[in-house]
C-alpha cells in the first residue's frame, strides 16, 4: 500500500511537469505568433498620406512662427526691465564726465561754432540714438495675422480632403470629433486675432496626430510626436507661470518615451541614452521652475526626440 502511495506521487510529480512543459512552449508559441501577428499587421498598413502630413507640417509652422514672436515679446520685456539700471549708469559716467572736463570748458568754448549741416547731422545721429533697441524689439514683436489666416486656411482645406480618407482608414468618430472642435477653435482665435492662448490651441490641435499615424505604417513610434506635444506643453504652461501642471506633464512625457522605446523594431542605444539624459536634465529644469533653461533645453530635447528614425 506504500508503495502504491508513493508510485502515485512520482506519477502526480512527472504529469505535473510535463503539463509545465507544454505550458511554456505554448506560451512562447503564442507570444512568437502575437509579435509575428503584429509585424504583419504594421506591414500590411500603408503610408501616411500626404494630407495628414501636410497638416502637421502646417501645423508645426504655426507654432514656430508665435513661439518666435514670444520669444522676441519676452527679450523685450527684459531689455525694458533693463534699461532703467543703464540710464542711472549713463547718468553716473555723464557726471564723472563733465568733472573731469570742467578744466577744457574755455578751451573747448572756442570750438562750439560749427556749421550749419553739421549740426542738422548732429540732431539726425541723436535722434537715432533715442530709439531704444525695445521699441524697435516690440516692433518686430507682433503676429502676422495675415500670414496666419492663410496657414488656417491651408489647415481646413486639408482637413476638409483628409477627413473621409480618416475614416476608411480606421479613426474613430470621436478622434475626428475632437480634432474638428480643436481646429475649429484655433480658426476662430486667428480669424479674431486672440492672442492669448492662441499657442496653446495649436499645441492642442498637434496632440492629435499620434492617434492619426497609428492608423498607419510608421518607422518612429507616433508616441514621439507625444513627446514633442508634452515637452512645448511644459514650456508654454512655464512662460504663463501655470507650475502646478508640470508634475503631470513631466510624468506624461516620461510614459509616452516609455512607450516608444517599447514599440521600436530597431533602437538607436546611442539616441536612446541621449534622450533619455535630455529628458532628465529637462526635468530638473522644470523643478527649479527657470524659464530660461527650460526653453533652452526643451528645444535641446525636441531636437533629439526628431532624430529618432
Amino acid at each position: 500500500m506504500m508503495m502504491f502511495c508513493k508510485k502515485k506521487v512520482i506519477y502526480i510529480l512527472i504529469f505535473a511537469a510535463i503539463l509545465l512543459i507544454i505550458n511554456s512552449g505554448c506560451s512562447n508559441i503564442f507570444k512568437r505568433s502575437d509579435e509575428n501577428q503584429s509585424k504583419q499587421t504594421q506591414d500590411t498598413k500603408k503610408s501616411p498620406p500626404k494630407t495628414l502630413t501636410s497638416l502637421e507640417d502646417t501645423t508645426e509652422t504655426i507654432i514656430k512662427d508665435i513661439q518666435e514672436v514670444k520669444d522676441k515679446q519676452i527679450e523685450a520685456v527684459q531689455l525694458k526691465q533693463e534699461e532703467p539700471k543703464k540710464e542711472g549708469q549713463q547718468g553716473n559716467n555723464q557726471e564723472q564726465k563733465q568733472q573731469e572736463d570742467k578744466p577744457k570748458e574755455e578751451e573747448q568754448s572756442k570750438d562750439q561754432k560749427k556749421p550749419q549741416e553739421d549740426e542738422q547731422k548732429d540732431e539726425e545721429q541723436s535722434q537715432k540714438k533715442e530709439e531704444k533697441p525695445e521699441d524697435k524689439q516690440t516692433k518686430s514683436a507682433t503676429i502676422d495675422w495675415k500670414k496666419m489666416e492663410e496657414h488656417v486656411e491651408k489647415l481646413q482645406s486639408s482637413w476638409n480632403s483628409y477627413v473621409n480618407v480618416a475614416t476608411k482608414d480606421g479613426a474613430s468618430n470621436d478622434l475626428i470629433k475632437n480634432f474638428e472642435n480643436q481646429l475649429d477653435l484655433l480658426t476662430t482665435k486667428i480669424m479674431e486675432q486672440q492672442e492669448a492662448s492662441l499657442l496653446d490651441a495649436v499645441n492642442d490641435l498637434y496632440k492629435f496626430y499620434p492617434r492619426f499615424y497609428d492608423l498607419y505604417k510608421h518607422q518612429a513610434p507616433p508616441n514621439v510626436k507625444d513627446m514633442k506635444y508634452y515637452v512645448r506643453k511644459i514650456i508654454i504652461d512655464s512662460e504663463n507661470y501655470r507650475w502646478s501642471e508640470n508634475k503631470e506633464s513631466i510624468d506624461s512625457l516620461r510614459q509616452a518615451w516609455e512607450t516608444a522605446k517599447s514599440r521600436m523594431e530597431k533602437p538607436d542605444r546611442d539616441t536612446n541614452q541621449k534622450i533619455d539624459a535630455a529628458i532628465d536634465s529637462f526635468s530638473r529644469s522644470v523643478g527649479q521652475q527657470n524659464i530660461h533653461l527650460i526653453k533652452m533645453k526643451g528645444d535641446i530635447l525636441i531636437k533629439g526626440i526628431e532624430e529618432i528614425k
